[in-house]
């Protein structure tokens, strides 16, 4: 068959196609564009991802994040309650940033688990406060890992009463996240790390904490 035939067997079957569009059923459109249009579909796919991307990137890198906190053994779906709840209570409004609470890695009384994912995240600078049990709270206070509280909080924080440490508070009895079941531990700690890129906000959210 010669070029010339090619075309015009092309030309027919589209017309074909055009004239019983209308009466095909959904399937054998998908199936019709399918065969001859997927790697044009798969073109437009991987544009859709590479701009999706690329918005992503570009809000991320024009994002001012005010507060990165880490509640460990938390409750993953009241992090946005929380965050909602540390905004109201600090006047921040959306153009001034975003605060983000993570509240995913488990309180398995320091296993693995736990301990990379925490010791990823300092390591990365992307901790501002850490609330968590007592035990994961020694281990690092032990290692000089956070900042002096009383320095941060002043010499006599309110809502702290005895509850200060040097390296960190225990939340009363009653704290919010008790309140709302936030954590399973008993005893809440919280505090500031070493290398804390927003130390002032954090200690806001440690106030916020001590209602």
């Amino acid at each position: 068959m010669g070029e010339k035939d090619i075309r015009e067997e092309v030309v027919k079957e589209e017309d074909i196609i055009k004239e019983t569009w209308g009466n095909m059923s959904f399937g054998k459109k998908l199936e019709y564009l399918w065969m001859y249009y997927k790697s044009w579909l798969f073109a437009a796919v991987i544009l859709v991802g590479l701009i999706c991307l690329g918005v992503n990137m570009y809000k991320g890198m024009h994002t001012k994040v005010l507060l990165n906190a880490v509640v460990i053994g938390g409750d993953s779906q009241k992090a946005q309650w929380l965050e909602e709840a540390f905004v109201e209570f600090a006047g921040i409004e959306e153009k001034d940033g975003e605060v983000r609470i993570r509240a995913n890695i488990p309180d398995d009384k320091g296993g693995a688990t736990s301990k990379t994912a925490l010791t990823t995240l300092l390591g990365a600078n992307a901790v501002d406060v850490l609330v968590c049990s007592e035990s994961v709270f020694y281990e690092y206070a032990d290692q000089e890992g956070f900042l002096e509280i009383e320095e941060l909080l002043g010499e006599n924080p309110a809502g702290c009463g005895d509850a200060v440490s040097d390296y960190g508070v225990l939340l009363k009895s009653g704290n919010i996240l008790e309140q709302e079941a936030m954590t399973s531990y008993d005893k809440i700690y919280a505090a500031v790390p070493v290398n804390s890129k927003n130390p002032k906000t954090a200690v806001k959210f440690i106030e916020f904490l001590l209602q």
